[in-house]
């Protein structure tokens, strides 16, 4: 029996002691607790940056990321809020008889670190989340409508028509149909536009099918409309792609532009059978009546010509002119209307042409249209009337060069997007502005273009950012080439759907000026013999290189301009009869493989050589023997051979482009690319800037280096570096601590540079010392204006100022942009009256590889300096872990400011009077973000975000100024702009400010999200 109690006792105890004996072991293995937490809390913690750093990338992208993402880094920050207060805790009970003895809260403690560091482990296997995020849909038709749209009767007659037969489930195919330059595309794009709007269709797309339709082009396009890469060859494979994805739309919409024949809808990938007539619909336009017929297009919709009251007022308003002027002129303008017949292009050309013209000029522009010669004797009286009035366009703009270029754009098919770069390099070989350095030739040309735009024989396309684009309505293109072709000089040749073999043997060339084919062919076996030709453009888009013949080149020993274009990198070898293009002054060659290209030196007069996109063996050394040669642009092009000292060549080089692609090529000359004498404009990069997706292309002088030993510069000679308007310099050494002196003293000036970028420059210890020799030095004249700095990356930068309050302080009053990013030493940013007059956008971001980066100290403005921010637009803080207050309190502050700040009403308070965007996240010890009586002044506030504070009580917090208690504010808050309030993982936020009530007068809804702010009572109204 007692043999039974002991084995039952030993089991028990063996049960009740075991699971105790690994929990004791806390105590005997607190350093490794304590380690394994800390690491895994670093590793956690770089794997949630580095998601940071695929964010932004992606952002810039304009991709949106996926929930589990943004859940992920929920969680994360979560945990590692709650590893800190674990750590905190810790430390406090470690104070105990210095650790030494075993407690229960210590024992919990322990565990609860046990428990954090498996949980970190497992968010930490986790971080690879797919998919991490997706393309945004591109904004479709509300990019192409047009904001001038005008209602007359016509147009509101014909829009209600359309608009009630997009609602009527019964009708599934419409056409809009009328002449053309009437409006029709104008008119379906503002209904896209509008029911889009509406949410009758949830995906309107418009494409443009024109005289030449080309498949692949208008199935491209849509699967852009679509977020849907097309991996397919076959036009068939494309259209059952786009079918697929079609098929997933509920309700859709499909504007088909411009048809002038009958058009199969299934070839792009529309398939109309019974299933899909009631969710789909179609709206085509054309300029005849029975493509609607031939379409089946249920509801035919015909858009008429202005009436006489409808023509009179379009007029008026483009060319600016009121009754009065017209009577006065014995109702000219009026009459000059009336030839218009109605027609909207007709009208605007007109009118714009002859806006701000004199009397005299008004009275003969009648005369000319009404003996003018006649267009075509078939064709309609309206439709001649139009030519007419457009013709006459034409005939006022006077100026040969601009005429020249009017007629040069019409080289180009229907709806085609005119580069304003290309037309300006076309222009210069075919000799405009001959006598002028390129960079005012290139302002002549695009005065002249100008001229174009403001007669409406041009339309400015809007929606490309980074560059100018021009197109030409199809009708004013065919005025343009029915001028040319009855020119004596400038005969222009388009050929778009036969072999350039069989139109050479069908017209004969002899007499044209201007010859470009758009159409795909892979071999070129005859000779061209057309000795006026000056310009000659081939557009191949096959998928197999090009082979031209031997002795091509030699009847047209008169070309000035040559531009051959592909897009895949096909190879293109020349044949020995390009050495008789003596006369060659732009050689354009974009998107080939090209083999020995030494045959440019036979091109004595060439000035611009555009390789883009090409791929190249070198550049052969025999470029510098091109005297006359002033542009060169390697822009995305890659050169296999290292650099041979070929660019450095080029002496009379003005402008010279030469983008990251070719960073390892261009770094070994760099210094002597950067001495070339006569360069104006350039853009060359040799390396590839984390940074540089907010460049202003548009700049002419941008430079970036890599790995540049500043000490070879010498100072006697120019050098790129003193023009430059905007630098990169990425590991920057050569013993320049300074950017003031040290390296304005080495390159000899930067009088033109507004943007400067710096990153991984490990010498830079401050931006601007002026702590010695600098008494006689006026300082105002030294980068006068710089507008934009980026600091990257800089480990030992410690100030941006150093020297004397009076001599510094002027470099910060031009800033508009400052950009700080993981500059670990640099604490006290700005001097604490320094004048921010012109700041426009403040960013300090210090997450990546280690969140424990330290920029700014506990407040980041001092009173002063907040009161000078009247132009702060837009201010974003992230990972200032050591920032309490973002505007010190003015009890702390004192009365120590000896700059006087131009007063604003109640100017105390009244900062950031233009402030639009806040962003705040990561700053664990912020208590707020603006005290409450800043409230009043930030009347343009519309994007509040902030993020991960765990400490933050108030958005608006309590203000200590004895004149403004938060009573002053009535229990409310008052942000009449607000748009969108982001409040996410704020574990103590209690309210949006100390007072009761956010109130937003604006008629637009707030857009707001709160997720995870457990406290927050949120009153709004």
């Amino acid at each position: 029996m007692a043999n039974i109690v002991m084995s039952v006792v030993s089991s028990v105890g063996k049960y009740l002691v075991e699971p105790i004996i690994p929990e004791i072991q806390y105590f005997f293995c607190v350093d490794k607790v304590i380690k394994d937490l800390e690491k895994e809390k670093k590793e956690l913690t770089s794997e949630r940056d580095n998601l940071l750093n695929r964010i932004e990338r992606a952002k810039e992208r304009t991709e949106i990321i996926e929930k589990s993402v943004e859940k992920w880094l929920n969680d994360v920050q979560n945990i590692l809020e709650e590893v800190e207060d674990l750590e905190i805790k810790m430390n406090i009970d470690s104070s105990c008889f210095h650790g030494w003895c075993p407690t229960w809260r210590r024992y919990l403690l322990l565990k609860q670190m046990v428990e954090k560091t498996k949980a970190m482990g497992e968010f930490k296997d986790k971080s690879n989340i797919q998919p991490f995020s997706h393309l945004a849909p591109l904004p479709g038709i509300q990019y192409e409508s047009s904001k001038n749209f005008t209602y007359f009767e016509s147009t509101k007659m014909a829009y209600n028509q359309l608009l009630e037969a997009l609602q009527d489930d019964c009708i599934f195919m419409i056409g809009v149909y009328g002449m053309g330059g009437s409006g029709k595309t104008t008119l379906v794009k503002e209904v896209g536009k509008n029911v889009e709007g509406l949410k009758l269709f949830d995906t309107v797309l418009l494409i443009t099918v024109s005289q030449t339709p080309n498949i692949k082009d208008i199935q491209g396009k849509i699967a852009d409309m679509l977020t849907l890469k097309l991996e397919e060859e076959s036009v068939v494979g494309r259209a059952q792609r786009l079918w697929l994805k079609l098929k997933e739309k509920k309700q859709v919409l499909i504007i088909v532009d411009d048809i002038w024949e009958e058009f199969e809808l299934k070839d792009i990938g529309i398939f109309l059978d019974n299933d899909y007539k009631g969710r789909w619909k179609v709206l085509v336009t054309t300029r005849r009546q029975e493509i609607c017929d031939l379409m089946d297009c249920q509801k035919r919709i015909h858009l008429s010509l202005l009436s006489e009251d409808e023509s009179w007022t379009l007029f008026r308003k483009c060319a600016n002119i009121d009754d009065g002027f017209s009577r006065s002129l014995d109702d000219v303008p009026q009459k000059l209307c009336l030839e218009c017949k109605g027609l909207p292009i007709a009208l605007v050309a007109m009118g714009s042409s002859l806006k701000g013209k004199s009397n005299d000029e008004w009275k003969l522009a009648l005369h000319s249209l009404r003996h003018s010669e006649e267009i075509d004797d078939h064709m309609e009286e309206s439709m001649r009337a139009a030519l007419n009035c457009l013709k006459l366009s034409y005939d006022y703009l006077k100026n040969k060069e601009t005429k020249l270029l009017f007629l040069l754009c019409s080289i180009f098919p229907d709806d085609y997007e005119i580069l304003i770069e290309d037309l300006s390099r076309y222009a210069f070989g075919l000799g405009l502005g001959r006598r002028l350095p390129l960079e005012l030739a290139r302002s002549h040309i695009k005065a002249s273009i100008n001229k174009l735009l403001y007669s409406s024989l041009l339309i400015q396309i809007e929606e490309h950012k980074d560059e100018e684009y021009v197109k030409m309505h199809d009708m004013i293109r065919d005025v343009a080439l029915w001028i040319a072709k009855r020119s004596r000089d400038h005969k222009i040749l388009v050929n778009l759907e036969k072999p350039l073999s069989i139109l050479v043997e069908d017209y004969s060339i002899r007499d044209y000026f201007a010859l470009s084919s758009w159409y795909c062919e892979d071999q070129i076996s005859f000779q061209l013999d057309a000795p006026n030709l000056e310009f000659f453009l081939l557009n191949n888009v096959t998928q197999s290189s090009l082979n031209l013949s031997h002795g091509m080149f030699e009847g047209i020993q008169g070309l000035k301009v040559l531009s051959l274009e592909t897009y895949d990198q096909l190879s293109l070898t020349f044949p020995q009869s390009t050495q008789f293009l003596t006369n060659l002054r732009t050689l354009h060659l974009h998107g080939w493989s090209l083999g020995d290209i030494s045959f440019i030196a036979s091109l004595t007069r060439l000035e611009v050589l555009d390789l883009r996109r090409c791929r190249l063996i070198e550049l052969p050394n025999e470029i510098g023997k091109l005297k006359r040669l002033k542009l060169l642009d390697l822009s995305s092009s890659y050169i296999q051979e290292p650099y041979n000292e070929a660019i450095g060549k080029c002496s009379q080089l003005e402008e010279l482009y030469v983008p990251e692609y070719n960073r390892d090529y261009l770094s070994q000359g760099v210094v002597d690319i950067i001495a070339l004498q006569k360069l104006q404009r350039f853009v060359i990069h040799t390396t590839s800037f984390k940074n540089n997706s907010n460049i202003n292309v548009k700049s002419k002088r941008i430079l970036e280096l890599l790995d540049f030993n500043i000490s070879n510069l010498g100072t006697s000679k120019k050098n790129l570096l003193q023009i430059a308007e905007i630098i990169f310099l990425r590991c920057l050494h050569g013993g320049c601590k300074n950017i003031i002196p040290d390296m304005i003293g080495v390159v000899g000036g930067m009088n033109d540079l507004y943007s400067f970028h710096l990153d991984n420059c490990e010498e830079i210890e401050c931006i601007f010392d002026t702590t010695s020799n600098f008494d006689n030095v006026d300082s105002n004249a030294l980068i006068p204006r710089l507008v934009e700095l980026e600091l990257l990356e800089l480990e030992n930068l410690k100030e941006l100022c150093r020297g004397p309050p009076m001599q510094v302080l002027h470099f910060f009053e031009k800033l508009e942009k400052l950009f700080i990013w993981r500059c670990q030493q640099l604490h006290n940013i700005f001097p604490d009256e320094c004048n921010l007059q012109n700041l426009k956008i403040l960013i300090i971001q210090n997450y990546g590889r280690d969140y424990n980066y330290c920029t700014a100290n506990e407040v980041l403005f001092s009173v002063p300096v907040a009161q000078s921010l009247q132009q702060l637009e837009e201010l974003t803080i992230q990972g200032c872990d050591k920032l309490k207050h973002i505007v010190a309190s003015e009890r702390k502050q004192g009365s120590n400011s000896s700059i006087e700040i131009v007063p604003t009403e109640r100017n105390s308070h009244f900062v950031m009077p233009n402030l639009k965007k806040v962003c705040i996240s990561f700053c664990s010890k912020l208590e707020y973000v603006f005290p409450i009586c800043y409230a009043e002044g930030l009347a343009q506030l519309q994007h509040v975000e902030i993020v991960m504070a765990s400490k933050l009580k108030y958005v608006f917090g309590e203000c200590d100024h004895e004149d403004h208690s938060s009573n002053h504010y009535e229990n409310k808050i008052i942000l009449p702009h607000l748009e969108v309030l982001t409040l996410i993982n704020l574990q103590n936020l209690v309210r949006i400010g100390v007072v009761n009530h956010l109130v937003n007068r604006s008629s637009q809804r707030v857009v707001l999200t709160v997720v995870r702010c457990p406290k927050l009572t949120l009153w709004m109204r």
